[in-house]
């Protein structure tokens, strides 16, 4: 997810200051319409973040990387997801050919399918073994499952994802490009085998900040809402923020359910020195009334990194800290590039785990690893 180079500082600021002048814009608070939940809690509420967040390693080393493509000596995984289904560990994951000649191909022949989704399932939360390649029925994807998030809602699996589409509309082949990727949804029974919910995506944003691409999909709970956290750019294609839409809780997730609250602006976007142009990859976790979002600050070439916000509502969300929670790695690390894409996973015991990819090098090689979130009231 390669930003566009930027040639000067003040290109730069002149294409943030004209999505985010925060005098034309209304804030996020005002465009929250309903009652409930959502919008409670004045400055005096007594609800409050933990005072420390601190990692735990995990018993033994957690590093998996998929080399069902590049083989052995390149492993690729990126964009974790993990849920618990019958008595394991189930991680997804995005997967890629380094070397475009061997993509597969989409229905056009001048059109190259090189991303998709994987599962790898575990018993323990630190060796993984590749199940294979998210199976999708119900749609003509030459990519599709990509950075999925997956949760099991009263009982059944759920993924929303991005993915580029290639249907007939009248007649025609149309397609969807990075550019304007969308979030689907598809429900699966055995966590593997997806069907998709038709010809049409779940979500694509509505907005006068925005283009039309949805990628970075993470769904949660707050009161009878499914809330839908997506990442997209400017118009400049340069900055990469986040927006938020709802779905009545219970309503099928699909085309149609699905309303934008941040149509004026972005509820989150890159303000700190080391986010630079992007803020990506939210995660959400609910602990005592709190709502903590994990998110990557930074586009990949310019060494991501993990931050962390929180909500009393769910809804409004504002920075733990200014400076990364989990930073990369030390130099010769096999992070030392970049921890990135966090994916927050809860399990049944109330124990929370943040996965997220790393990497060594700028030229890729991405693994995922995992560590326990320990939280300091």
């Amino acid at each position: 997810m390669n930003s566009t180079t930027i040639k000067s500082t003040c290109g730069r600021l002149a294409a943030l200051a004209a999505i985010c002048v925060a005098a034309a814009l209304p804030s996020f608070a005002e465009m929250v319409e309903w009652n409930g939940e959502a919008g409670k809690g004045g400055e005096g509420d007594a609800k409050r973040p933990c005072s420390r967040i601190t990692f735990k390693e995990m018993p033994s080393t957690m590093l998996y990387g998929d080399t069902s493509r590049n083989g052995p000596k390149r492993p690729f995984a990126k964009d974790p997801t993990v849920i618990r289904h019958d008595g394991k560990y189930f991680m997804y994951y995005s997967v890629r050919n380094y070397d475009k000649a061997h993509f597969r191909k989409g229905g056009d022949p001048n059109l190259l399918k090189s991303w998709w989704g994987a599962v790898a399932v575990s018993t323990n939360l630190v060796d993984w073994t590749r199940i294979g390649d998210i199976e999708i029925a119900g749609g003509r994807f030459t990519s599709a499952a990509v950075a999925p998030c997956v949760k099991k809602i009263d009982g059944k699996i759920h993924m929303f994802h991005q993915a580029h589409y290639q249907a007939d509309k009248k007649g025609k082949e149309w397609y969807c490009t990075s550019k304007n990727a969308k979030i689907w949804h598809a429900t699966s029974e055995d966590g593997v085998h997806f069907t998709c919910d038709g010809a049409a995506p779940a979500f694509s944003p509505s907005n006068t900040w925005s283009i039309s691409r949805a990628i970075d999909a993470e769904v949660y709970r707050v009161g009878d809402r499914l809330m839908l956290m997506y990442a997209t750019r400017d118009p400049s294609n340069v900055w990469q923020m986040l927006g938020m839409a709802w779905a009545p809780y219970g309503s099928g997730y699909g085309p149609g359910t699905w309303t934008e609250i941040t149509t004026g602006a972005p509820f989150f976007r890159p303000d700190l020195p080391w986010e630079m142009h992007c803020i990506e990859a939210p995660t959400v976790v609910e602990r005592k009334g709190i709502w903590y979002m994990f998110y990557a600050g930074a586009y990949n070439h310019e060494r991501q990194q993990i931050g962390v916000a929180w909500s009393k509502d769910g809804v409004n969300f504002r920075r733990w800290s200014d400076e990364p929670v989990f930073p990369h790695g030390k130099p010769g690390s096999w992070n030392a590039w970049e921890s990135g894409h966090p994916g927050v996973f809860k399990d049944d015991d109330g124990r929370i785990y943040l996965f997220f990819q790393g990497k060594a090098t700028l030229k890729g090689d991405y693994s995922l690893s995992c560590v326990e979130v320990v939280f300091e009231d």
